[in-house]
């Protein structure tokens, strides 16, 4: 079996790394595999399409005229000829938003040449008209026809139109006319969501959860207390690469003001330079998932704010890293807190957050790291997730 992935980054940020492990791993699975990609490493099975000037003006005609993902077609007919001298036998699709390729041109080769595609969602952007995520905004529109989007400005913004009505019709009828395609979804909550839309046709629908290094991300030891002057503090830790109020910012500067002397709110990732964060400790975000591991070992407890979560990884890590986590009920927040690994809290709010964080300390995080770590190695494991997805192509090819 030949497998060609497309996403738009290789190697990096969330889905850049699962693509390349997906990649590596396939091969364990006697699957041949190689991948395509707007930004990433040269490397022979990794093909890079397009140039960042391409994405810019790409980026500035989808802004001006509503309508991402309808440029680059000199950058996707190259791409066409590439799948034409691999011939694959099937394409799974990853995340495609990011200004960098030419969707009618590629769902017209796909159909014409009648190739199954699979598609991962890792968020909910294949399913709807151009929005990523839709819960705070409290829209389902994309159930039926989307138009007069509340989120136009958001996510994928357009400056003056709004196509999100179009958008919506042409992936409905894209993917009408696929000879086969499967859908997996990284969570429950967002494989139960997209069966209530056209993707609930697929001829395989399956969840299979995002996977993590389990092996990098375990329990650590460090001397990253005393670095920062944490000694003997009971650290609250919230990981985000931008920090905005969507991921529940103002909540935790809120929290950190009503926390005991012996208590500390530790930020890792970007936080605006015009917010004022009184007492929280606020780590620039690292690429060394080394340094993040440690972090998550030397906290006491995980705490996640977020509303709007396809999966949530920096849960699963902390996990792994044995450490208990805390989230708000919504989306796919509470799946990953299994029995034992924490608490589900039914909003962000600060009282809400600070009740469940005194209930970990009362239980003490050594008597929740087992459950925490034993989780995360049943729902997490990488091998065992490649293989699964290994598995949805054979389904979707027999």
């Amino acid at each position: 079996m030949k497998v060609i992935m497309i996403n738009a980054v290789y190697g990096r940020l969330s889905t850049g790394s699962m693509v390349e492990q997906l990649n590596e791993g396939l091969k364990k699975c006697s699957i041949d595999s190689s991948a395509v990609c707007s930004s990433g490493p040269e490397m022979p099975n990794v093909y890079r399409m397009g140039s960042s000037a391409d994405v810019k003006l790409h980026s500035l005609m989808a802004r001006a005229f509503g309508d991402p993902g309808y440029h680059s077609r000199g950058a996707t007919l190259r791409l066409i000829r590439y799948l034409d001298s691999e011939k694959p036998d099937l394409i799974h699709l990853h995340n495609l938003h990011s200004n960098f390729i030419d969707l009618p041109v590629l769902f017209d080769y796909l159909i014409k040449k009648r190739i199954p595609v699979a598609v991962t969602l890792h968020d909910c952007w294949w399913y709807t008209g151009k929005c990523t995520h839709y819960t705070e905004s409290g829209c389902r529109k994309w159930e039926q026809s989307c138009g007069a989007c509340p989120r136009l400005h958001r996510d994928i913004p357009s400056w003056f139109f709004d196509r999100t009505s179009k958008l919506l019709e042409d992936k409905r009828k894209w993917f009408a006319g696929l000879p086969a395609f499967a859908v997996i979804g990284v969570s429950d909550w967002i494989t139960s969501e997209a069966k209530k839309s056209f993707l609930g046709s697929a001829k395989v629908i399956r969840r299979i959860y995002n996977w993590i290094d389990t092996g990098l991300f375990s329990p650590t030891e460090s001397d990253i207390r005393t670095k920062y002057g944490l000694e003997g503090k009971f650290v609250i830790l919230g990981v985000a690469g931008t920090w905005h109020d969507s991921k529940g910012l103002p909540e935790f500067i809120e929290l950190s003001k009503r926390l005991p002397p012996e208590m500390r709110v530790v930020l890792i990732g970007n936080i605006p330079k015009d917010r004022d964060i009184g007492g929280i400790v606020n780590i620039p975000l690292t690429a060394d998932r080394s340094e993040l591991a440690k972090w998550y070992s030397a906290s006491d407890v995980f705490v996640t704010l977020s509303r709007e979560e396809s999966f949530g990884m920096v849960s699963a890590e902390a996990l792994s890293c044995g450490t208990p986590v805390i989230a708000v009920r919504s989306t796919a927040n509470p799946e990953l807190v299994g029995e034992g690994c924490g608490f589900v809290i039914d909003s962000a709010k600060p009282e809400d957050a600070l009740e469940a964080i005194i209930k970990v300390r009362s239980i003490g995080k050594a008597a929740m790291s087992g459950e925490c770590r034993g989780f995360a190695l049943k729902n997490f494991c990488m091998e065992d997730r490649i293989r699964d997805t290994a598995a949805v192509y054979r389904e979707l090819l027999e």
